[in-house]
């Protein structure tokens, strides 16, 4: 999952990256160092993750802050090219929490959206969609695709057609891509 991260950095070339549920900064320092015009920053909502990825990485201190994503929206968080979360949005079970963190990141997101995340937890597609159909997202367009790297994969949501795989299911995210279905062209 760390290579799927760096790789979609690399692949996307955003200007800014923001994670959600930093923890102990690991993402946000491997980022920060090989990506170093990139603006990069890391929201958690424990402030003990905080103090520890600032013991860890005292080079990324600056670039952490406290932030709930299952809170109401705040202007205060960063708007970025890409917003991803490494097993975050999965651990949230309580009524529509896990909706409102996924609205948060696609409001705090100008371009791309990532979930590396366990897809059995959620159906993070159907999720998705039932948001942008609602006009809880602040995307006009919505492009899913699946993003796979090294054995693990990702849901990319992007505002953006991205020469990926088009994603249609969280089926079709579980089995994997099948070679017939690399790249549909609409």
């Amino acid at each position: 999952n760390h290579q799927l991260l760096l790789d979609a950095v690399a692949f996307l070339q955003p200007t800014s990256v923001h994670e959600v549920g930093c923890g102990g900064g690991d993402h946000v320092a491997n980022i920060s160092r090989l990506f170093p015009e990139c603006a990069v920053s890391g929201g958690d909502r424990g402030l003990t993750q905080l103090e520890m990825a600032a013991d860890r990485h005292p080079e990324i201190q600056n670039k952490l802050g406290l932030q709930d994503i299952t809170m109401p929206y705040s202007s205060e968080w960063p708007k970025v090219d890409l917003v991803y979360s490494q097993a975050v949005i999965m651990h949230i079970h309580t009524a529509v929490s896990h909706l409102v963190a996924l609205s948060n990141m696609f409001r705090c997101a100008k371009k791309n959206v990532l979930l590396v995340e366990n897809n059995q937890c959620h159906n993070f597609v159907e999720d998705i969609m039932a948001l942008h159909c609602g006009g809880h997202l602040p995307w006009q367009n919505m492009h899913l695709h699946i993003f796979e790297r090294h054995g693990s994969r990702g849901i990319l949501a992007s505002s953006q057609t991205l020469d990926l795989p088009i994603l249609r299911s969280d089926t079709q995210l579980r089995e994997g891509i099948k070679p017939s279905q690399r790249r549909l062209k609409r």
